[in-house]
């Protein structure tokens, strides 16, 4: 990939710098191509950093719902227990 692993933020920034440069007049044909090489290593790094960020994000979320959905599991027992157990009748306002 890179000679060191740089973060999302640094490629993101170096990607940008080397379209602005790309998007100037004065483009040096003889960097072009290794520009344009750069360019797409950073746009491939940016690329995994996001899909990582992604999958790590979904794993939390799993198991905070997996988490609630246990929290909620006996909350929902003990209401249908209480469903089944018959009604207090009500008290005889004559006594």
């Amino acid at each position: 990939m890179t000679e060191r692993e740089i973060g999302y933020g640094e490629a993101l920034a170096e990607l940008e710098g080397i379209l602005d440069e790309l998007d100037g007049d004065e483009v040096d044909v003889d960097v072009l191509g290794s520009r344009v090489r750069r360019a797409a290593e950073l746009l491939r790094l940016c690329r995994d950093r996001i899909a990582s960020a992604r999958f790590d994000v979904e794993q939390v979320v799993a198991e905070l719902e997996a988490e609630t959905a246990d929290v909620a599991a006996p909350a929902r027992d003990e209401v249908a227990a209480d469903a089944d157990e018959p009604a207090p009748s009500p008290r005889d306002p004559r006594s």
